[in-house]
């Protein structure tokens, strides 16, 4: 009944209605046709409101929906129904915002519609808008600066303006200023909408927000894919390699761990079989009254234990990562190898080895720095493993003792892509 009485004031302001003088020619006095002609007329423009020039803005310029406090998370989300404005605020600098809607089919448009305050509605600097998918994967980002005025009048709007009657009917202000930010959604189901203070750009301030969807004319499929891949720990044998995918990047961290192993005094030892206990008789060796253990004998795998409670020493080193990955090559192409260009690391080198199927072919065998790629040929269709691992120092050095390489520290992030450039590996 709202939405009536408004449309009835301004029909009646553009619509010259017949028998407007009534009968006697008494101005003030309506006559029975101007009554008729003003309930007919009234009953067309509400019908087609468009065609009186009253448009729904005229009569609803901010329907007022809100938000909900607390909606900091996805599970707490609200729902925004489509096409409607909603008014929320950033309590703070930490204060985030979360709505959700769905898309039911693939490749439709999201389109989001920011104001600012209703002191303001063209300030809508402060705020950083991200879509996510249903997981709270982000998938696309915004800040809320407009990059322009923004300012759409309609004809006749502005007290400057010379009327034309050929104009299109523009949308009226406020909305029409509002900052259009646009996503195209690859997928149906729901999608999730947040919003956040930059910084304190935004905090203690109010905003509103509407969402659209629409048809983007996309056709391409778009499969349940991620950005980038990551590594699987743990994945430090050949056998448990992860597969790269070509032109996506590969995300993985270098780690290590503590190992010690005991060493025996130089003397006044006894050299005994593993596992051997001379109180438990089944654990003795055919034929044995004792643990005793020939360390001399070839294929013996005896380990010493000190006598008359002589003290061995305990040596510690770092056990480090050795990453492993594998390629499928269809053969005869050349493969483009980046390192850390999607992001930094914070090591000097790492050792790259590339082999196809075994070690019997090996394609790199050296380290490399972060931000270098290199190119290869892969002749022969199959397999391809990659191996990062700590560089050896100096060649390297081994601790004769203990056999423990001298190598790189080596942690922390790091990031590599493989491209198949499917271009021939012999230059033809």
């Amino acid at each position: 009944m709202g939405i009536m009485s408004t449309v009835s004031a301004q029909v009646h302001a553009a619509i010259n209605w017949p028998g407007g003088e009534g009968d006697s020619g008494d101005p003030n006095k309506k006559s029975k046709e101007y009554k008729k002609g003003y309930k007919d007329g009234q009953a067309d423009c509400v019908a087609a409101p468009k065609d009186c020039k009253v448009l729904l803005e005229d009569v609803v310029a901010m329907p007022g929906w809100g938000e909900t406090e607390p909606n900091d998370f996805m599970e707490a989300a609200d729902r925004i129904y489509l096409n409607r404005f909603y008014q929320a605020n950033s309590l703070d600098k930490f204060d985030k915002d979360w709505f959700y809607l769905a898309s039911t089919k693939p490749n439709q448009n999201l389109v989001i519609n920011f104001l600012g305050d209703k002191a303001n509605y063209t300030d809508t600097a402060g705020w950083l808008v991200k879509v996510h998918d249903r997981y709270g994967n982000v998938i696309a980002a915004f800040d809320s600066t407009t990059t322009g005025t923004g300012n759409v009048y309609r004809n006749g709007d502005d007290p400057e303006d010379v009327v034309d009657p050929q104009e299109p009917i523009l949308a009226k202000t406020p909305l029409s200023n509002a900052h259009i930010m646009l996503a195209t959604l690859g997928l149906p189901g729901r999608y999730y909408i947040s919003v956040e203070s930059k910084d304190e750009e935004g905090a203690e301030r109010a905003y509103h927000i509407a969402a659209m969807i629409s048809s983007s004319d996309q056709m391409s499929p778009n499969p349940d894919t991620n950005f980038h891949d990551a590594e699987t720990e743990p994945n430090d044998l050949q056998e448990d390699a992860d597969p790269l995918r070509s032109n996506v990047h590969m995300f993985g961290t270098f780690g290590r761990r503590w190992v010690s192993w005991y060493v025996p005094p130089e003397d006044n030892v006894e050299w005994v079989w593993p596992n051997c206990d001379p109180a438990d008789i089944s654990s003795l060796p055919l034929g044995q009254a004792d643990c005793s253990c020939d360390n001399t004998a070839p294929g013996n795998t005896c380990i010493a234990q000190p006598l008359n409670g002589g003290q061995g020493t305990w040596e510690y080193a770092y056990d480090y990562d050795n990453d492993w990955f594998y390629y499928r090559s269809d053969g005869n192409e050349q493969l483009h190898f980046e390192l850390c260009t999607k992001g930094n690391c914070d090591f000097a080198r790492v050792h790259v080895r590339i082999i196809y199927v075994t070690d019997a072919v090996v394609l790199l065998d050296g380290p490399i720095q972060p931000g270098r790629s290199f190119d290869i040929g892969a002749a022969s269709p199959g397999v391809y493993f990659f191996e990062l691992s700590p560089e050896p120092v100096d060649g390297p050095q081994v601790d004769p003792e203990t056999g423990v390489h001298t190598v790189d520290d080596l942690t922390g992030p790091y990031n590599f892509l493989l491209r198949s450039t499917k271009l021939p590996a012999d230059g033809s």
